[in-house]
């Protein structure tokens, strides 16, 4: 281990005897700092209303973050202080890999894309100080060295820059679309575009789950394996996407709402709702749902039109049809391991089921990424004639 990361944390962790009253301040910063970057999202969100998407894609952004430093972590196996007998665990943690630090990768994710958005500099500068904070605080309660705070800023600073980067590209690209791009805009916006891609998806399935655990390793379709996160991923890049373009049927209310619901399924996905303050989680989630419901319900003589929102209504039904086959899928391993006991078969029944299971609820972030799609370029006006004026109008007209 390197010596000046040793001699850095002896000089600002309280090791073996720590001094109480910076010992609680320590504490009470280590496990309370999370909530106030939230609280701090939440106000700017609240009181600057031109910035909301925005504010909503730096935490899809620190959504992201999470998951790559937990792999980076699990993969490096950096042990914590207090693993090594370097001091103990003055704050409840598991045992699992420190480096990089999650909540540094998350707090300065989000505190460095908050400073790149000029509306937003104050706030980014506040969410940093926090982050700083909370660093000297974690290494302070012996669950970090310091190199593992120094990597997940390193980090949250990588992040933050690649995103920045690509939506100014983006940007530029949707504004001057080139002819090529003719073919694929009229292929996404059709109505037929949903199920065909979940038709493509239950072929991946089948010759996955035909193939596992031959070919391909069962750690491929377990929990926190590699189709689970990038589900999270794509639901965090929805949401982003989401909160980035701007869609001319929907308020930023409506946008709020449904990003709210995008990262409540993201968060499910990870088993984000296992944790504590589930009522704290399901507040928000239970408003955006209500509002949502009375924005159909007001729209309901709209919607009875069904031709002119052909494209999109159809994604929906197949991303709740999808939503209801996942729900099924998950009922039947039991059932189908005693089915495998009886032929003597080596879990090509179960296999095939959790394979089903998983491809198809990776299936549903991309679902909603083709209805972001399909309302931005398509619309009441018809997709083929939409996805061709897409090529010739500024995406801000």
């Amino acid at each position: 281990m390197n010596s000046l990361n040793l001699a850095l944390f002896d000089t600002l962790a309280a090791g073996f005897s720590p001094s109480p009253t910076l010992l609680w301040f320590a504490s009470a910063i280590a496990l309370g700092s999370s909530w106030a970057c939230a609280a701090v999202l939440a106000w700017a969100a609240w009181r600057r209303p031109p910035e909301r998407a925005c504010v909503l894609a730096v935490l899809a952004a620190g959504g992201a973050a999470s998951l790559i430093s937990h792999e980076i972590a699990a993969s490096v196996g950096m042990p914590r202080p207090f693993m090594v007998g370097l001091s103990p665990a003055h704050v409840p943690h598991g045992v699992r890999a420190g480096l990089p630090s999650t909540h540094a990768s998350v707090m300065f994710t989000m505190a460095f894309m908050l400073l790149l958005q000029r509306g937003l500099r104050d706030v980014g500068l506040l969410v940093l100080a926090v982050a700083s904070v909370t660093a000297w605080s974690r290494i302070y309660a012996g669950i970090h060295f310091p190199f593992d705070i120094a990597a997940g800023a390193l980090l949250g600073a990588c992040i933050a820059g690649v995103l920045v980067a690509l939506h100014a590209a983006g940007r530029r690209f949707v504004r001057t679309p080139t002819a090529a791009l003719a073919w694929p805009l009229r292929a996404l916006a059709a109505g037929t575009a949903g199920p065909s891609l979940v038709l493509v998806f239950g072929f991946a399935a089948a010759w996955i789950g035909l193939n596992t655990p031959g070919s391909i390793g069962p750690a491929v379709l377990e929990e926190s394996g590699p189709v689970e996160k990038s589900t999270v991923l794509l639901y965090l890049a929805a949401a982003a996407c989401l909160a980035a373009v701007r869609v001319a049927s929907l308020s930023r209310l409506d946008k709020t709402a449904l990003c709210i619901v995008l990262v409540a399924f993201a968060a499910r996905e990870a088993d984000g709702h296992l944790g504590h303050h589930g009522s704290l989680v399901f507040a928000p989630i239970a408003v955006a749902g209500a509002w949502l419901a009375r924005r159909a319900w007001s729209s309901r003589d709209a919607l009875r039109a069904w031709w002119q929102w052909r494209p999109e209504a159809t994604t929906l039904l197949t991303f709740a049809a999808v939503i209801g086959t996942a729900i099924v899928l998950d009922q039947l391993p039991a059932v189908l391991a005693d089915q495998d006991a009886l032929s003597g078969s080596t879990g090509l029944y179960r296999y095939l089921v959790l394979s089903f299971e998983e491809v198809l609820e990776l299936a549903l972030p991309v679902l909603a990424l083709l209805g972001i799609v399909q309302a931005r370029w398509g619309g009441t006006r018809g997709a083929g004639r939409s996805a061709r004026a897409a090529l010739s109008t500024p995406a801000g007209s």
